[in-house]
């Protein structure tokens, strides 16, 4: 299926993490108006994030909500009950959960896409991975092949915009992680991935480290 690019959009991106501040300056890049935002508590975001065209404008959950075409839901895995509760009435907007992304303590990770369904009654919510340095790791998973975001959601149309979107930022590849029933193999995988990730980049700072080490002998 091809797609055609959209206007300008207004996106809702909740969360102040690395991957709320990706999110934010790539459809920013591509012309969408961005309203972010974070919980009540940690109400000090990220402000440096690169904005050329002066899309994004920092605000409250409700109000980025209530703006937004759709949501982008980045914060920690520990927020994502508070943040969904700020969002208001988006039981017909489109959410992405893209919390796998996020580096979590094993305690403070919840079943994030099942706590959005429950609190802001959306029959929309889709959780992706985006695969973006990832890439050695996922490589014999997939024959070698490209895969730039995996999909999981019930709704087909919140697939579909997702897809849509996320071809406007670049991505091409898309796995498609099936409906909620696969949602503990989705978050076990992830979680492993995100693992090994951290082990992947302790072992390369420790070989950089005796590399430094080697040249000064």
């Amino acid at each position: 299926m091809s797609f055609k690019r959209l206007v300008s959009m207004d996106i809702a991106i909740i969360g102040n993490t690395d991957i709320a501040a990706y999110y934010a300056s790539k459809f920013a890049l591509h012309g969408h108006n961005i309203y972010m935002a974070c919980c009540e508590k940690n109400n000090v975001i990220v402000r440096n994030i690169q904005d050329p065209n002066n899309r994004i404008i920092y605000t409250s959950i409700s109000d980025a909500a209530l703006q937004a075409d759709f949501i982008i839901i980045a914060t920690d895995p520990i927020e994502v009950r508070e943040a969904s509760y700020w969002l208001g009435d988006v039981r017909k907007k489109v959410i992405i959960d893209v919390t796998a992304n996020v580096f979590a303590p094993e305690d403070e990770l919840v079943k994030t896409v099942c706590a959005i369904k429950a609190i802001t009654g959306s029959t929309h919510v889709i959780k992706v991975f985006y695969t973006g340095g990832y890439e050695n790791i996922l490589k014999p998973l997939f024959n070698g092949g490209s895969v730039d975001l995996l999909l999981l959601s019930d709704s087909k149309k919140a697939k579909e915009i997702t897809k849509i979107m996320a071809i406007e930022i670049g991505l091409k590849y898309f796995y498609d992680f099936g409906g909620s029933d696969n949602i503990p193999l989705f978050n076990e995988i992830t979680k492993c991935w995100r693992k090994l990730k951290l082990q992947n980049e302790k072992r390369d700072v420790v070989n950089t480290s005796l590399k430094i080490r080697e040249t000064r002998k």
